[in-house]
């Protein structure tokens, strides 16, 4: 398992790659860590596709344009869900399902 501040330092450096080495900025609260990174002017299609797969590994994402019209991505992740080589997990919730309860006999009247 990773922690949360690994995952975030690995999302910025793919933030980071996907935009050519733009520096990212990292906020973080109690209960999620935000990164963050201004776009460029343009995306080559290769660079486009790498964003997107950068934000898709967050929980939650967005754009917003900032003053003067330059454009920022965001990605955001939670502090108290773990990472496992199975993916994100909630810490109290079990790896695998329960097992199925074993139906009961019909009952007789």
């Amino acid at each position: 398992m990773c922690s949360a501040e690994t995952q975030a330092a690995a999302l910025a450096a793919l933030l980071s790659a996907a935009l050519g080495g733009a520096e990212t900025r990292i906020e973080a609260t109690c209960d999620r860590i935000r990164i963050e990174a201004d776009l460029p002017g343009e995306l080559a299609a290769a660079a486009h596709a790498a964003l997107l797969s950068a934000l898709a590994a967050g929980a939650r994402y967005g754009h917003r344009r900032v003053s003067g019209g330059a454009e920022t991505v965001w990605v955001e992740i939670d502090v108290d869900v773990e990472i496992d080589k199975d993916g994100p997990r909630q810490p109290d919730s079990p790896r695998t399902p329960r097992a199925p309860r074993t139906p009961r006999a019909p009952r007789s009247k």
